[in-house]
């Protein structure tokens, strides 16, 4: 049996080509590492500023947070410096993930491209690490400023390139003079246009090429490293935007929240945006990638598990503890947080299988479908003697499991082939 795809173009570097890619990724991130590591003195004075104005910048302390500091032992010295390991911590992580794709794959020019994004979105992802350094160097604050528009440019139209490095459909090429154009005034000319709309158009003109990759073009190793990247990348969004929405909820009118809060809210936010590298480190890296559908499936199934099961809690809490006043008068019972704790205990099991096989069959029907058609194949070959109807039923079990371009089936001996 013979699987035929589509071919894929040949990304690889030789000779000055691939000198010349080496030379430039090493120049560049050697110039990016040298400012970050040159400005990791002036982010700690930065952080050890304590903010009294009326406005102060999301990084920087107030004298509230200093009296919380300072009634749990703790120096303002603590503050600068666990915010300059933050965000040294982030630097690394991004930097050895893109290292490390440098190395294993710096033959490929897409394997560098995504190298050299990942470095400089690492070292230039918060923008504001750099201002002290344009205060005291202004010469570096252009330098700075050039880093940070080429880490986010390439890093932007990173997703329309990957993971074959081709624009799909071809006329999204049209995508790179916007992105441009976008992160040429975020980094030179902030006052000058508000683009909020150029970049939702940027997000949809990505998501509609990593869909169409997807469904048309890309093969299956190819759907399994879009499936890492796309789900690095979402559970880090949906975690940044769970945390924006719990803070202005949390603390409404722009209103800080104590230190301890802030610390952990800060590391959570550290913590997802690193998925990022992680995420794209693994599709790229790894060969055998199927395990991504075991992590989605049961983030998934969890996911939903939990969001049913919260509702479920506190529906039957109002529900109990409108029922246990209306009998007894008495605002809140004991008895109600037991009942439903046991409700939620005995729903656990049952839940989660519903909502397993929910999403096996909406998201995976073709993977189910596919062990079915093996699973009733293998039940019916016992009984077939025929060799012109067991090839025929083979070929087309094969062909409704796999969906290969072109399926081809030889049997030894003379004059067996058959190419339906």
């Amino acid at each position: 049996m013979s699987l035929t795809f589509s071919a894929q173009p040949d990304t690889r570097l030789t000779g000055r080509r691939l000198i010349a890619a080496r030379g430039t990724w090493i120049v560049v991130v050697a110039l990016a590492l040298g400012l970050y590591l040159f400005s990791i003195p002036l982010q700690f004075a930065y952080y050890k500023i304590v903010c009294s104005g009326v406005a102060c910048p999301g990084d920087q302390i107030t004298p509230a947070q200093v009296e919380q500091l300072r009634q749990a032992g703790l120096a303002l010295v603590f503050y600068a410096g666990y915010m300059t390991a933050l965000n040294a911590i982030r630097v690394l992580v991004f930097s050895i993930v893109g290292a490390v794709i440098f190395w294993r794959k710096s033959d490929n020019w897409i394997g560098v491209y995504a190298a050299l994004a990942l470095v400089l979105l690492g070292i230039t992802f918060n923008s504001g690490a750099f201002a002290p350094v344009g205060r005291q160097h202004p010469a570096l604050q252009i330098l700075g400023l050039v880093l940070t528009f080429l880490g986010q440019v390439s890093f932007n139209i990173f997703p329309f390139l990957f993971p074959d490095g081709r624009f799909l459909p071809r006329w999204m090429v049209w995508v790179v003079p916007l992105v441009v154009v976008r992160e040429a005034l975020n980094a030179f000319r902030p006052d000058l246009l508000g683009n909020d709309w150029l970049f939702l158009v940027e997000l949809a003109s990505g998501i509609f090429a990593l869909v169409y990759r997807y469904r048309r073009v890309s093969n299956s190793v190819q759907r399994q490293q879009t499936k890492w990247v796309v789900f690095g990348v979402g559970v880090a969004a949906g975690g940044i935007l769970g945390l924006i929405l719990y803070s202005s909820t949390a603390w409404p009118g722009g209103n800080p929240p104590g230190i301890a809060s802030a610390l952990i809210l800060v590391t959570a936010f550290y913590l997802f945006i690193v998925l990022i590298p992680l995420s794209i480190g693994m599709a790229i890296l790894r060969s055998r990638l199927w395990d991504i559908d075991i992590l989605i499936r049961r983030t998934l199934v969890y996911a939903a598990l939990t969001g049913l099961l919260a509702l479920a809690y506190f529906g039957s809490v109002v529900v109990l503890e409108g029922l246990v006043r209306l009998l007894t008068g008495q605002s809140q019972s004991q008895v109600v947080t037991v009942v439903s704790t046991l409700a939620i205990a005995a729903l656990f099991v049952p839940l989660r299988r519903r909502v397993q096989s929910f999403i096996d069959h909406r998201f995976y029907r073709r993977k189910y479908d596919a062990a079915r058609t093996l699973a009733a194949f293998s039940s019916s070959v016992r009984d077939e003697v025929e060799l012109d109807r067991l090839t025929e039923h083979l070929t087309a079990v094969v062909d409704d499991t796999l969906q290969p371009e072109s399926v081809s089936l030889w049997l030894p001996g003379p004059e067996r082939a058959v190419k339906p």
